[in-house]
């Protein structure tokens, strides 16, 4: 089981994922200790706060975060005058990722946040994609100063889009998939359906523990448009 969601490699292991990273969050949150303030202690040291930020993926702020941290180490290679490929080349792999969600998912009527969540990262790494047919304008994670170093180093692209609309068909079929994992069950997550053998305490269990992980998501977002 990894611990980064990028790092996950089929739909269950991004299920327990999603599971272990809310049940982390709400123990932080208990102990009066949140990802996005601690990663503010970091503001100078943007390797540092890549990592943390990474670890946090796929929520929004993470890709923000990981962009401002690598546009840190860019800035860093080219006051040294030195190649700077692999850290434009990252920053350019978030923008295309954090383009593949959309704000609000209108069959599931909930953030498209939860569908992004429920996908393998792995999966979405292997969905073929090129700066000359992605471009960069519909990429709302770059600035322009972004956008000012990859025309310096790509060159322009041919066209514009987004990973949303270039593999349409995977974010369907993961919107599929979670409709039927949340059935009748408006609290449902992506935990598998308890057998109906299971004794009912433990399924009120499994219930309060996804309660608790819809509380600790609003929460999270709330502390998250605090800034």
């Amino acid at each position: 089981m990894s611990n980064s969601w990028h790092k996950t490699s089929d739909d269950l292991e991004a299920d327990n994922h999603t599971i272990e990273f809310w049940n982390r969050h709400s123990e932080e949150l208990n102990n009066g200790e949140f990802w996005a303030d601690r990663i503010k202690k970091y503001k100078g040291e943007p390797a540092k706060r890549l990592k943390l930020a990474l670890e946090n993926l796929p929520l929004p702020a993470s890709f923000r975060e990981a962009a401002i941290a690598t546009r840190a180490l860019i800035r860093e290679k080219r006051k040294e005058k030195e190649s700077y490929d692999e850290q434009l080349y990252l920053l350019y792999w978030l923008a295309a990722v954090d383009s593949f969600s959309i704000p609000y998912s209108e069959k599931l009527q909930e953030p498209g946040y939860n569908v992004i969540e429920s996908i393998p990262g792995e999966k979405l790494k292997t969905l073929p994609f090129s700066y000359k047919s992605l471009g960069y304008t519909d990429l709302t994670l770059l600035n322009k100063t972004d956008v000012k170093w990859l025309i310096e180093v790509w060159g322009e692209p041919e066209s514009h889009s987004t990973l949303h609309k270039l593999h349409l068909d995977v974010w369907e079929e993961y919107e599929d998939k979670l409709k039927i994992k949340r059935g009748s069950d408006p609290f449902s997550l992506s935990l598998e359906t308890t057998e109906k053998s299971e004794p009912k305490n433990k399924s009120s269990i499994l219930l309060s523990q996804l309660l608790q992980m819809r509380a600790v998501k609003i929460i999270s977002y709330c502390l998250l448009l605090r800034g």
